[in-house]
């Protein structure tokens, strides 16, 4: 099914019968089925829709080491007919293109890295093109396109807008620029978080996620997932103080794992990323998944990944295998639990987060 951002795009699919288009963070895998006869590079920096796009069912691995030394960052690229999509933090720089076309993220910092990186991938006189839900903050996106050039509304339908901004000017991106390294102390123990907009907790240690780590048991076992792990804090904390914990890291997010591999190397440790729509493809087995598990869809709250991902979790355990996760306190999770874990026990709660215990039938 269409989103309605692109059936928005549907109304105006002349807009690609000319130029070379790159289309970055599609809101669904199926608009660019409409455009088969034109050649399109698809820049996703998530995996869910990536997978669906191209018809993949299994997860993908990365050694942290290698994401790390790569100052661009990774890839996977698969070429489906006249449509190249790949799976990156970032577009490539060596290419250039005479349209940018934009969905709205959620955050405006990260937006205002979307437009400096499809901006710096532009040949002179191109333009970026933006769509998105009305409510999702598009209305106000020209104050951020405008430094780029004079922006215009091309349309507007199912409570969306599509804008085109003309780029007056040649534009660098810089991936390094839009990093940041903070020093949080969790405990007795200090660790270094690499984040970036469009990562969760961006510059923040989240108060769930260090209530979360507070009270896990000093009993753990070794082998754990860090699932949603964001800039890499569970999984980095439990590999500092655990150095012979095989410690994966899995996100949906090629940014956020872009960020834990740089979390990982600030602190001297190594760690298996996995690129996932939620456990979908996920193997081996694991002792614990510690988890602050995403509640929203872009700027809807969804529980269905946490639903899916609850469901799932206890096939990715081993038999005497534990869940920890902490959520907001007014989350229907307990009963959700319930139905696939044969225990489940609130370890701490606060005004504002619990944080549960789950054990494997």
């Amino acid at each position: 099914m269409l989103s309605p951002q692109s059936q928005l795009l549907e109304r105006n699919i002349e807009l690609f019968q000319e130029g070379k288009w790159l289309l970055v963070n599609p809101a669904d895998a199926y608009f660019t089925d409409q455009l088969t006869d034109y050649p399109l590079d698809i820049l996703h920096q998530y995996y869910d829709v990536y997978s669906e796009s191209v018809r993949v069912n299994s997860a993908h691995t990365f050694d942290s080491r290698d994401v790390a030394s790569d100052p661009d960052g990774f890839c996977l690229n698969q070429q489906i007919g006249e449509h190249r999509h790949t799976f990156a933090p970032f577009a490539d720089s060596k290419k250039s293109y005479t349209d940018v076309l934009i969905y709205l993220p959620k955050a405006k910092a990260h937006l205002a890295m979307l437009l400096q990186m499809a901006a710096s991938v532009l040949s002179p006189n191109g333009r970026v093109h933006l769509v998105g839900e009305n409510k999702g903050g598009i209305k106000s996106a020209d104050k951020l396109t405008s430094q780029y050039g004079s922006t215009e509304k091309i349309d507007s339908a199912r409570h969306c807008s599509l804008l085109t901004t003309h780029i007056e000017q040649e534009v660098e991106f810089s991936a390094a620029s839009w990093l940041d390294t903070n020093t949080f102390s969790i405990g007795d123990n200090e660790l270094q978080v690499v984040s970036m907009p469009g990562v969760f907790s961006h510059n923040q240690l989240d108060e769930g996620t260090e209530l979360l780590l507070q009270k896990l048991p000093s009993s753990l076992r070794s082998k754990v997932l860090d699932f949603a792990c964001g800039g890499g804090v569970i999984g980095s904390y439990l590999k500092q103080q655990y150095p012979h914990f095989d410690v994966t890291l899995l996100d949906v997010s090629a940014l956020a794992l872009y960020c834990t591999a740089r979390t990982l190397a600030a602190n001297q440790l190594t760690g298996t990323l996995i690129g996932a729509n939620g456990l979908h493809g996920v193997e081996g087995r694991f002792d614990h998944i510690i988890t602050n598990p995403p509640f929203h869809t872009g700027i809807k709250t969804d529980y269905s990944i946490t639903k899916r991902f609850i469901s799932d979790a206890k096939r990715v355990l081993v038999k005497s295998g534990a869940l920890y996760m902490v959520a907001n306190r007014f989350l229907p999770y307990p009963g959700l639990l319930a139905e696939h874990f044969s225990q489940v026990r609130t370890l701490a709660q606060t005004s504002r987060f619990s944080v549960y215990l789950a054990l494997a039938k």
